[in-house]
């Protein structure tokens, strides 16, 4: 039986709950504010789901299959593959269009006027049932651009869907385009793509008055080279400013970093590549900290056989965007062991508002037009990740050997290219109590219907201006995640062409239109508790996750923990271990047991042994468990070598997935 101390919930403990989850105080500049009480969870809304339109599907990708018979308007085709459509969207300032990076394929070879309908490519999309001049609901803004007009335009190896850039090609960089104010220019993978004085969506915009030209970030102290690389650049609201992620490798992993830095164009560049009028990033600051402060735990000061849990602050992990008003910073965090969650970050202050806290993995996102709401993509609707995610309170102290469990390609939140999102809807006071948002395309799951679940939501959500509306993506299930020795069998797309891609549209037709945005007037952005980035630097070593020792951890509502860390070498974390005793963050999720994790070497081969024997209660009742005595075998990967980590909540049971699925 539970204590009445395990079983007490206090108005305040209830309070600091609500903070928890539903952020406490607002990123950007509603962070100095001292929000209201967490209101109610808002009632559902109406949601009308629609297909939008897209060009012709190819029925293969052989040289000339995309035939006047299939497209009489001799504008292109897209491959029928889950390449057809490539992580974006965005919309257009206008409301009227969706900005989209497509895989043309088929073209004829030669002089053939439709022959420049070929490779990755940026076309715009009416979303208001109308049409171009030519009577398409789609145009293509990067077709046919001379060479003359993107010299040095930053190259693509893949078309960022996988498919690589065939020998000689001049396929470039074109993902998640992002049109500035004004609809002039975008940004379109690590390039801008300008019109000039035209619309990217006008008649008049042309492809001999498009110039598409390279980013550069400098990282070399001379000026020299390429610049460093960049992924998942995001446009701030400003027009003015980038923020980037940037991968490294470090002794024991990869790590990856957000950045931010203003874009300014130079003319005439006197050194680096590419030699050509090209945008710069200048002003750079790399949005990690290397404070104790900022790390998940640290030892208390003034008692150093104490474990402190730090406030959620410059929780960035993967950079993932921006809030509206652009003073925020959205990206990835580990607040319990098991799950991946969203968070807010106040670029001036450090100040982490926690998004999202449902079990699961949370990670392609956007704030509405107002900040008042954002759609992320989670998996929280499947039970794939339940075996180690179920079970929350738990806070993130094995993860630090764990956390590949998680990221595994087959055994965590995905299995290959498929993800198991799917849209959802929430309020900016985020998850908390019962309401974890709405599912946007909730329905029976009929195959083929918005609502099947094997249509999975691929980065990124965009919302219209007037925030009346969502645009996603969607992949269909296909092999090897299905067919042939996969338990799971190949379903039949009913899109045109068997096309495995297809882009939705959530009209919201109970709310009111947002007044038309305006952009942010520019300043100046300093990010006061990341890193100063000056060329040639290395990227900061984050604070340590927790110093190497034993410790005792007190819940934040109750209860404590005896917590060991072992280090191999100095930063290298070889075990972690902890016993529960009544302990609790919330008030409200109540942990016992124990649970540990080892780095063994094997050879030129390394396992970790993750031991479990844990009981919840509270909000939760439950175990999570491994298989003893050997307990669950990982690879450092994640992926599941010998034994089990079984979870069982509420009387529900979750294991690993089968194998393949």
């Amino acid at each position: 039986m539970n204590s009445p101390r395990r079983q007490r919930t206090t108005a305040a403990s209830r309070m600091a709950l609500s903070l928890l989850l539903g952020g406490g105080l607002a990123a950007g500049s509603l962070a100095a504010q001292r929000l209201p009480l967490i209101p109610a969870p808002p009632a559902p809304e109406p949601v009308r789901l629609e297909a939008l339109p897209l060009p012709p599907t190819a029925p293969t990708d052989a040289e000339g299959a995309c035939t006047r018979a299939i497209n009489p308007h001799g504008t292109g085709c897209i491959s029928a593959a889950m390449d057809g459509i490539i992580e974006g969207p965005a919309y257009s300032w206008d409301t009227k269009h969706v900005l989209l990076p497509v895989q043309f394929t088929g073209a004829p070879a030669g002089r053939d006027a439709a022959s420049i309908y070929t490779g990755p490519q940026v076309i715009a999309i009416r979303t208001d049932g109308g049409t171009f001049a030519n009577g398409d609901a789609w145009k293509c803004i990067t077709c046919g651009v001379p060479a003359a007009n993107r010299q040095g335009a930053n190259a693509a190896e893949t078309d960022g869907g996988g498919r690589k850039a065939p020998a000689g090609s001049d396929w470039i960089r074109l993902d998640h385009p992002q049109a500035f104010p004004g609809d002039r220019k975008m940004i379109a993978g690590t390039n801008v793509v300008d019109c000039g004085p035209y619309r990217l969506t006008d008649a008049d915009c042309t492809p001999d008055r498009i110039r598409i030209v390279p980013i550069r970030w400098n990282s070399s102290a001379k000026g020299t080279g390429q610049g460093g690389s960049m992924r998942e650049l995001r446009l701030n609201p400003d027009g003015a400013h980038l923020m980037w992620s940037h991968m490294t490798r470090t002794p024991s992993s990869i790590d990856q970093h957000g950045l931010v830095g203003r874009i300014v164009f130079n003319p005439a560049p006197k050194s680096g590549e590419p030699r050509v009028p090209r945008y710069e990033l200048t002003d750079v600051f790399v949005l990690t900290s290397t404070d104790r402060d900022h790390a998940p735990f640290k030892a208390d000061p003034r008692r150093s056989n104490r474990l402190i849990q730090n406030p959620s602050r410059g929780v960035i992990g993967e950079a993932r965007g921006w809030t509206r008003d652009g003073r925020g910073a959205v990206g990835l965090g580990t607040p319990e062991s098991g799950n991946v969650d969203m968070y807010a970050t106040d670029i001036k202050t450090g100040h982490s508002r926690r998004l999202t806290s449902a079990p699961g993995y949370a990670d392609p996102i956007l704030m509405s037009p107002d900040d008042r709401w954002f759609v992320v993509f989670d998996n929280r609707g499947v039970d794939r990740h339940m075996y180690y995610g179920a079970m929350q309170g738990i806070p993130p102290l094995i993860d630090q050997l764990t956390r590949m469990v998680m990221l595994s390609a087959q055994y965590g939140y995905r299995n290959g290219l498929r993800r198991f999102f799917q849209p959802y809807l929430v309020d900016r006071w985020g998850d908390r109590g019962s309401y974890a948002g709405q599912q946007l395309n909730a329905g029976s799951g009929e195959p083929g219907s918005p609502s099947d679940p094997n249509w999975n939501a691929r980065a990124d959500p965009a919302w219209s201006p007037d925030g009346t509306a969502v645009v996603y993506w969607q992949a269909l299930v296909t092999a090897p995640a299905c067919g042939g020795p996969n338990p799971l069998p190949c379903p039949v797309s009913t899109e045109p062409g068997s096309r495995r891609t297809r882009l939705m549209i959530a009209r919201l037709p109970s709310r009111k239109p947002l007044a038309p945005r305006r952009a942010i007037a520019p300043r100046s952005i300093a990010v006061p508790w990341g890193t100063r980035y000056r060329a040639g630097d290395a990227m900061p070593n984050r604070a340590a996750f927790a110093p190497a020792g034993k410790f005792t951890l007190a819940g934040r509502q109750g209860g404590s923990a005896q917590v060991e860390i072992r280090e191999a070498s100095p930063g290298r974390i070889s075990y972690v271990a902890a016993r529960y005793d009544g302990y609790s963050d919330d008030g409200i999720h109540v942990i016992d047991g124990t649970e540990s994790a080892e780095v063994i070497a094997r050879g030129q081969q390394s396992r970790i042994v993750w031991h479990s024997d844990l009981r919840s209660s509270g909000r939760q009742i439950g175990t999570k468990k491994t298989i003893e005595p050997g307990g669950f075998v990982m690879s450092p990967m994640g992926q599941p070598l010998e034994g089990e980590l079984v979870t069982t909540i509420d009387g529900k049971t979750y294991r690993p997935p089968r194998p393949g699925t």
